[in-house]
């Protein structure tokens, strides 16, 4: 026997197939049609005569009378065609559940695990912003009659079906077709859900700002940069009763980045912020990137954050989910705490952006008698971005005086330049600046997968330039020595020190401050000068090695040639 998914499935394909071709977007059509099936099917004696007559004998309310003139306009003959061929109780479910239509939609999981979160109950007034085709409501609600619900979506087609479907649970589902960030919400909610989409651009989000400015009285530098996920999250707390709480999802990059510091300084600070939840990537079908989800209410002193980045089941081989007992586990940990769970206050996170990444706090490494590598820093620069006609136009073909280096010559904790490359002919004025000074340490500003660095010798008649996406850190030697700095970044525990520092998901980067935030172990300096002696000894013979290896490549590759 079928499953109701299978069904489903077919029943939405069919449909689909018939009106291929005869209108632009046939899924507003094809739930409009599952909706009057099922109508039809249920009440044998309303009209089919025509969709004006079907309509008005239907009872139907005004919204779903509009959604139904406008997506079966012209359609009607094709409907009729289709009375008697499926089960009405299934039309039903195809109209709540079939999402094949829709680029964007809420998992599944994720609408079950903020429902369990808000705790929904049947006096509550519930705002869902950015409502799309109603995905929350269905699978939050279906079981709960609230006092009000209202969703708030830009986009027409989703909004129609979630017209038809909020129909399907009761009379007090209501939804706004509007931009949700510029729209006026008439009053405040006891609960919130916000899927608002990720990475906004537009005249949109001036207006928004200029707003939420005013309304909130921050200070311009506070908004003029965030990302439109703070946009959406001032919105929901704009709209938020003092008693209520409110779910929203949003990117990684929101949690630490640093043009959303200060947004994330000034909710911290307010009390707004209850709870973050790192989630698993490839939670969504559209996209890869793992989000968070965040926990608003208010008066909240201190702030839990969950690391439930590996707490996800497989769905399919590209495609994550969160099962039932991967959402037990993290409302446990938001009820309970756990190892996977750290509560930081405002002066723990001032010291780190307002960081809202659990994996930040959680996985700090421990430096004994540790020193600020700040205070070992003479000057911290970044490597020159020229531009690739300047280089060109001055590169040599003969060795002088001047080379230049870039993220790619910097390997395994040396300086990697093929014999006769990378010289230039001169050294332009506006390149002087970016000179290496001798025994200073270039640092990658991007991990690939993790972050590289060197120490660079040069003397008086050589100048070597750091292009690129380096950092050139100009050691204090009376403090340290900088093959020994090199070392310990070389090391696990400087790679995990590294990784802490930087910011990112996809790829780590690490900012100016960060680096000279790193915790670095500073024994005395003769002991500095052992380690660092014998860390050059390793390089000295990693150099013989790979100049080994190369005439054994060499060899290998010549000896049909040798042989003939």
């Amino acid at each position: 026997m079928k499953s109701t998914v299978d069904m489903i499935r077919e029943i939405s394909y069919e449909l689909s197939e018939a009106y291929r071709g005869k209108i632009a977007y046939n899924g507003g059509a094809v739930i409009s049609t599952a909706y009057a099936l099922s109508i039809i099917g249920k009440t044998p004696t309303v009209s089919t005569d025509s969709l004006e007559t079907f309509i008005k004998s239907s009872n139907v309310s005004p919204d779903v009378s509009e959604v139904l003139s406008r997506n079966l306009n012209g359609l009607w003959e094709k409907v009729l065609s289709f009375i008697g061929r499926f089960d009405a109780d299934v039309l039903k479910e195809v109209v709540l559940y079939d999402n094949s239509f829709f680029e964007m939609s809420t998992p599944v999981s994720l609408a079950n695990l903020a429902s369990s979160i808000l705790e929904i109950k049947e006096h509550d007034k519930v705002l869902d912003i950015c409502s799309g085709s109603a995905t929350f409501p269905i699978y939050a609600l279906q079981d709960t009659k609230v006092s009000e619900y209202t969703g708030v979506e830009i986009n027409f087609n989703s909004n129609d079906v979630a017209i038809l479907r909020g129909a399907l649970l009761g009379d007090n589902y209501s939804f706004v077709i509007n931009n949700a960030l510029t729209y006026k919400y008439p009053e405040s909610y006891d609960k919130i859900f916000s899927n608002y989409p990720f990475g906004l651009r537009g005249s949109d989000l001036d207006e928004c700002r200029h707003e939420l400015q005013d309304y909130f009285g921050l200070d311009s530098s506070y908004i003029s940069r965030c990302s439109s996920d703070w946009l959406f999250n001032a919105i929901i707390i704009r709209s938020l009763k003092e008693t209520g709480k409110a779910v929203a999802i949003m990117t990684n990059g929101a949690a630490f980045n640093k043009p959303d510091m200060y947004m994330r300084q000034y909710f911290a600070e307010n009390g707004y912020i209850e709870a973050v939840i790192n989630l698993p990537s490839a939670l969504f079908i559209e996209t890869a990137i793992p989000t968070t989800m965040i926990v608003f209410s208010h008066n909240n002193t201190t702030i839990r954050l969950v690391n439930a980045e590996n707490s996800f089941s497989k769905e399919s081989r590209r495609l994550n989910t969160l099962s039932e007992d991967n959402i037990r586990f993290i409302l446990d940990c938001l009820q309970n705490g756990g190892d996977n769970t750290i509560d930081v206050s405002t002066a723990d996170m001032r010291e780190h952006d307002y960081n809202l990444m659990a994996s930040h706090y959680l996985e700090k490494p421990v430096v004994e008698n540790g020193v600020c590598f700040g205070d070992i820093i003479k000057n911290i620069a970044r490597g020159s971005q020229v531009k690739p006609e300047l280089l060109e136009s001055i590169k040599s073909v003969m060795p002088s005086n001047y080379r230049f280096i870039s993220l790619a010559n910097v390997s395994n904790g040396s300086i990697d330049i093929e014999e006769g490359q990378q010289y230039i002919t001169e050294l332009p004025k506006a390149l002087e600046k970016f000179v290496i000074p001798d025994n200073s340490i270039v640092l990658s500003k991007m991990a690939s997968p993790t972050f590289r660095s060197a120490v660079v010798n040069s003397d008086n008649n050589h100048s070597i330039i750091a292009t690129g996406n380096l950092y050139i850190i100009e050691i204090d030697e009376r403090k340290a020595d900088p093959y020994y700095i090199q070392a310990f970044f070389d090391s696990i525990a400087g790679e995990a020190a590294l990784s802490y520092a930087s910011g990112g998901t996809a790829v780590k980067t690490i900012s100016v401050e960060a680096v000279k935030n790193i915790m670095i172990p500073l024994p005395s300096l003769e002991e500095q000068k052992v380690i660092a002696q014998k860390y050059q000894a390793a390089l000295d013979e990693y150099a013989v090695l790979k100049r080994k290896m190369k005439k054994v490549l060499e060899r290998k590759r010549t000896l049909l040639d040798s042989e003939g």
